[in-house]
């Protein structure tokens, strides 16, 4: 459900785009009531696959098969335009193979079946998840990139006059004799690894009530009654909560959270639904969850993210000790929001002031239109951070930023919340850029390369002694830039696309194939130095505009040949 609240802006921006444009949605059953609220969409094809999962019967590949090729024959019979796949699944990739729509953004698969992605910015989609330590864009910046279009500050659902009719007799209740917020609770969330306890919740959930007069209200599923139960038996003011799990239907759901004030939330589908209706988040994000790529899409929402090594976790990881969502308690989160009802703002108070592994994030969107997000207890600015701030920029201006007319703004690397460059950092610096310098080298030398066997492709007559030499390179190459990425974190994320361009390689035209190679290790080339450049102008900023905050030795000295000149 939080998936296609966050494709809601690359909607809305194409119905812009393309105002008299037919706009049809493929989901699956699970969410196709849900689909009806989306915004701009005409049409919503839905797959019902949970049908194979019953046990009544056995199902054979056969009759999956056929099922598939009847529904994908209708929509090819469409003959759609342009289709955006957001999805990384090779089912997914497979279906759009078969539809054989011209021009497709996102995963799919070559006639052989070999996996390809079309877009740059679908292919950092791709990359994403093997970087996200390095990774400052949310999936709706993702996704409305790919679109070329730029979103407008939020996400979309609709909610109907009669949503609000249906829950208007529970609301007044709810609010009947209490002049305190209303404040909403979801404390499931899909993953169990990444939920706050039961018993956290509840201890926030009195302090709330104590402090603000408020009353609260339980959100789940039917599947999640039992937490919502253990939750107010928990509570010492359990008559002032209201348990909701598994008595709204979609509507209400989008009613009862818009009324409320605010939402406190694992990283959920309920919390999209907030950022969707205007409604203030408090976000936990523990476990897989990274507010970055999935936090509330909207500015003024607090989030949070323990400040440890491992966090988050990889995916595809299964942690049994996850420490980390006992770095944020229910004292922390009342004061906050005690705070933000009193003086409307999310401020540092007393209860974070000094946490080491804690982070408290307010949302915001920076000069690029871009979500961000804004640490409320100041830290000093890591070689990490620096890194991540080059890629920032870098990848705006090489994937494009929606505006072909626009190169993104440098940003300052300094924010409210970032204080200084940790002393010896410069030394982590120059040694980690290395790998760059290197990469940079290593595109050039490849591109001589591929474009040598270009021109000898050209020729009537074939030497194919020098083919192969120059066959053979090419593969040392390409091995040494996958060594670089596997060995130098900083350096995965540009080895990993130039990766991920070379799967497109298709066909049996080796001399457009060898030019287009060229190309490839021309922009590694480029967006290696891009990187070092980024870094230079970041860490000049420090000496130049702090020098009160840091004395770590001279500016950034590495110094290598631009590509191309």
């Amino acid at each position: 459900m939080g998936d296609l609240i966050q494709s809601t802006p690359l909607i809305a921006g194409l119905r812009k785009k393309y105002p008299h444009a037919r706009i049809d949605m493929m989901v699956s059953g699970d969410f196709a009531e849900f689909a009806k609220r989306i915004p701009h969409a005409d049409n919503i094809y839905v797959f019902n696959l949970r049908q194979f999962n019953r046990d009544e019967r056995e199902w054979n590949w056969v009759e999956v098969y056929r099922y598939l090729e009847s529904r994908l024959n209708q929509i090819a019979g469409e003959k759609y335009q342009l289709l955006f796949n957001l999805s990384h699944s090779k089912l997914s990739a497979l279906m759009v193979a078969y539809l054989e729509i011209q021009d497709v953004r996102g995963f799919g698969c070559h006639e052989t079946g070999d996996r390809k992605t079309d877009h740059p910015w679908m292919q950092y989609f791709g990359i994403e998840p093997f970087n996200r330590e390095l990774n400052t864009f949310n999936l709706v910046d993702i996704f409305t990139r790919s679109g070329d279009v730029v979103p407008q500050g939020r996400v979309e659902v609709l909610c109907e006059d009669e949503d609000t009719i249906q829950i208007e007799k529970k609301w007044k209740e709810a609010r009947s004799e209490h002049a305190g917020p209303l404040i909403g609770i979801q404390a499931g969330s899909s993953v169990q690894g990444r939920r706050w306890p039961a018993k956290s919740f509840a201890r926030l959930a009195d302090l709330l009530v104590k402090k603000l007069g408020a009353r609260i209200v339980l959100f789940g599923v039917n599947s999640e009654l039992a937490l919502a139960e253990e939750i107010s038996g928990e509570m010492v003011f359990s008559d002032r909560a209201l348990n909701l799990c598994g008595k709204t239907d979609i509507p209400e759901l989008i009613a009862w959270v818009k009324k409320c004030d605010y939402l406190v939330t694992n990283d959920t589908g309920t919390m999209h639904i907030a950022a969707a209706v205007g409604t203030t988040i408090a976000g936990l994000f523990f476990a897989h969850a990274n507010p970055w790529e999935t936090g509330p899409y909207g500015a003024g929402h607090l989030v949070c993210q323990a400040r440890i090594d491992c966090a988050p976790c990889s995916y595809g990881v299964h942690c049994n000790n996850t420490v980390c969502i006992e770095k944020a308690t229910p004292e922390h989160f009342s004061a906050l929001i005690e705070h933000r009802h009193n003086f409307g703002a999310w401020e540092i108070v007393p209860e974070i002031a000094g946490l080491d592994e804690i982070d408290f994030f307010e949302t915001e969107f920076d000069e690029d239109g871009l979500y961000s997000l804004n640490s409320l207890i100041p830290r000093p600015i890591s070689v990490q951070d620096v890194f991540r701030r080059a890629y920032r920029k870098m990848w705006l201006d090489s994937l494009g930023n929606g505006d072909a007319e626009k190169k993104s703004l440098p940003g300052a690397l300094f924010t409210e919340g970032e204080t200084q460059l940790l002393a010896g950092s410069q030394k982590q610096l120059d040694d980690k850029l290395l790998a760059f310098n290197e990469l940079v080298e290593l595109g050039e030398r490849g591109r001589e390369a591929a474009r040598a066997l270009a021109a000898l492709l050209e020729k009537s007559s074939i030497n194919a002694t020098k083919i192969k030499d120059l066959g053979m390179e090419i593969e040392g190459i390409d091995e040494r830039i996958n060594f670089l990425g596997m060995t130098q974190a900083e350096a995965k994320p540009v080895a990993d696309m130039f990766s991920k361009r070379k799967e497109n390689l298709s066909g049996e035209n080796l001399m457009r194939m060898a030019r287009t190679t060229a190309m490839y290790y021309r922009k590694l080339s480029e967006e290696s130095f891009c990187v070092i450049e980024n870094v230079s102008l970041y860490t000049a900023e420090i000496f130049e505009t702090r020098p009160d905050l840091i004395s770590i030795g001279s500016p950034f000295s590495s110094k290598v040949a631009a590509p191309g000149r």
